[in-house]
């Protein structure tokens, strides 16, 4: 991406009256720290006595993910309907950050930068007849709020996707994203550590499969949408397919195919799920998604064999106006997933994304040397299964842009069910909170000033946990408070 970015510069020194260049440098410091969430969820693989991966909890992953780096340059060129672009960021490392009590943005030396950048950079081209078309590393969401269940987690994909409106009322998306299909558990010599999830991937099989195994290194999404707009109303029928163990054939990609019949093979995972958003004009905008996950068939089955719903659901409200006094906007939404949602007994047909961040933050010879920080983010809503979440949000923009405030409440419950628990014990579980149930009810405040090119921040919080860590009667109280001032040219 970077050399296609000289390559268009250096196109641009012989014709600068057609293209369009820019670059955007920003400084901006600050503090988040890690409150409410264990640091590590333990060890991901142990490749030698002192050399290890270790899990990172993907709400921590999240905090860190969205708190501003230290330095950003922003580069981009254009000419006519094709565009590039590239966001060059300087960050803290995730570990450096997660240890540091004051959650600072701040490097304390070379060994604590972040070294997986670049986290954006693609192309994009498109006219009105075949739509637009972005090829890269972008996020990417198919869900109106960032509590959905279709791709909701807003993460970042190395993807193509394609977008073409058809007329008047219709449009039509195709997405493909190449996923992370590492698995733990390859000891030194090349051998398999019994029950991790490389030898289960190599060995384990689903009644689909009919006894055959899947474990290329190979794990592909794609997504097909077509929405059908009239008036205030749109729907829209989605299908995704997660083909893990072997690299994607045609028949796996092609857009304009509907209900792609492979899943019986035992090498994919099909979900569907249908979207509908209301735009009530002065009573705000009505979205609703419903995903289904896995269905009661005779496909595959054997004797004994009794699958069950697997679903996620959001509900939500969301508006903006105007008044004397600023701009406001509100939200509301409630999201509900079942304890067997983006899980399966084939590791590379769970419906996570596998980020591998990679860090010099240790001394190769410091006891218990980790160099890999593994987050697993699940594809459909970003809190993972066997929840049922209650989420709402309130912003105040003063006139003229210059300060503005927000509220977050939050109330979640979650049940014993994970992404990291064998599916099998989870296979009679439908409705959501399962086990001994987690509570969490939260609320944050925040507000910001721009002076100039300068940006103030400054947030406060709290937290209370009921059952925290699913241990019945361990309850607590946490605060937060974050901030930090930026600055953009």
């Amino acid at each position: 991406m970077v050399l296609a970015l000289a390559l268009s510069f250096l196109a641009a020194e012989s014709d600068s009256v057609s293209w369009n260049l820019s670059a955007v440098p920003s400084v901006d410091i600050a503090f988040s720290p890690l409150v409410g969430h264990p640091w590590t969820l333990g060890i991901a693989e142990q490749y030698q006595p002192n050399w290890q991966a270790r899990r990172v909890d993907p709400e921590v992953a999240r905090q860190w993910d969205t708190m501003p780096a230290l330095a950003t340059l922003a580069l981009g060129a254009s000419i006519d309907s094709f565009r590039l672009r590239a966001v060059l960021p300087l960050r803290r490392d995730l570990e450096a950050w997660g240890e540091d009590p004051t959650g600072s943005n701040i490097m304390h030396g070379t060994d604590e930068v972040d070294i997986n950048v670049p986290y954006e950079g693609w192309l994009r081209w498109g006219n009105r007849y075949l739509g637009s078309f972005q090829l890269g590393r972008f996020r990417k969401s198919f869900s109106e709020s960032p509590q959905g269940v279709i791709l909701g987690g807003n993460i970042v994909h190395d993807a193509a996707w394609w977008h073409l409106p058809m007329g008047s009322h219709w449009t039509f998306d195709w997405f493909a994203s190449s996923l992370n299909p590492w698995l733990p558990g390859t000891e030194s010599d090349g051998s398999l550590e019994p029950g991790s999830e490389a030898q289960r991937q190599a060995t384990v099989t689903i009644p689909n499969s009919r006894g055959r195994v899947y474990d290329e290194p190979y794990k592909t999404l794609f997504l097909h949408r077509l929405a059908f707009r009239a008036g205030p109303l749109e729907v829209a029928a989605v299908e995704q397919i997660l083909v893990g163990g072997k690299a994607p054939s045609l028949r796996d990609a092609l857009p304009v195919m509907v209900w792609h019949d492979n899943f019986g093979d035992g090498y994919s995972k099909i979900s569907t799920a249908l979207d509908a958003d209301f735009d009530g004009g002065g009573a705000g905008r009505y979205h609703w998604q419903g995903l289904l996950d896995g269905l009661p068939s005779p496909v595959g089955e054997t004797q004994g064999y009794i699958p069950h719903v697997i679903w996620g659901s959001n509900l939500g409200w969301q508006d903006r106006w105007s008044s004397g006094c600023g701009t406001w906007s509100g939200s509301f939404d409630a999201t509900a997933t079942s304890p067997q949602l983006n899980n399966n007994v084939i590791p590379l047909l769970k419906g996570i994304s596998r980020v591998l961040y990679r860090s010099n933050n240790e001394d190769q010879s410091s006891p218990g040397f980790a160099d890999t920080w593994v987050v697993d983010q699940p594809l459909a809503y970003h809190r993972g299964p066997d929840a049922l979440d209650f989420w709402s949000t309130w912003g105040w923009t003063r006139p003229g842009g210059d300060l503005g405030a927000s509220l977050d409440a939050d109330f979640l419950q979650q049940g014993s069910a994970s992404l990291w628990r064998d599916e099998d014990s989870l296979e009679n579980l439908v409705m959501p909170l399962s086990g001994i149930v987690e509570r969490e009810a939260r609320m944050a405040v925040s507000t910001w000033r721009v002076v100039g090119h300068w940006t103030f921040r400054v947030g406060v919080g709290g937290s209370r946990f009921w059952n925290d860590d699913h241990i019945p009667g361990n309850d607590r109280w946490v605060g937060s408070v974050s901030g930090g001032v930026g600055w953009t040219f």
